[in-house]
């Protein structure tokens, strides 16, 4: 069983049971919007991931701490004295299967917004 088949068994069963959290009660309608909004959750995490295995944030930290090591004179002292350099190490963050996420959440949003609006249309 592949990680996508997983993900969207769990999806399934989180979205059948969010309606009694969310509603107090399981009907047709209010399980289309538990999909739909287990979808955007889906979505939303794939987002993230994007975000952090581009390196988007890396920008923001490493002006951050040159900020502050060039304000506090204590360290600046400390780093000089022991011939230690401004940059850290870097690393990048590899996520193993994320388009896993954005397939399944695509899947939930279009279909229970397609059949969400057939219904409200329909009848």
């Amino acid at each position: 069983m592949n990680f996508k088949l997983i993900l969207l068994f769990i999806s399934l069963s989180v979205s059948l049971v969010s309606p009694f959290l969310l509603y107090k009660q399981w009907t047709l309608v209010a399980w289309f919007d538990a999909l739909f909004l287990i979808g955007l959750l889906l979505l939303m995490i794939y987002s993230v991931m994007v975000l952090v295995e581009g390196q988007f944030f890396t920008a923001f930290l490493k002006s951050t701490r040159n900020f502050f090591a060039k304000t506090n004179k204590k360290d600046q002292l400390i780093r000089e004295s022991e011939k230690r350099s401004l940059e850290s190490v870097s690393f990048r963050k590899e996520f193993p299967d994320r388009a896993s996420f954005l397939q399944v959440g695509l899947l939930f949003c279009i279909g229970s917004l397609l059949i969400s609006s057939a219904i409200y249309f329909l009848t």
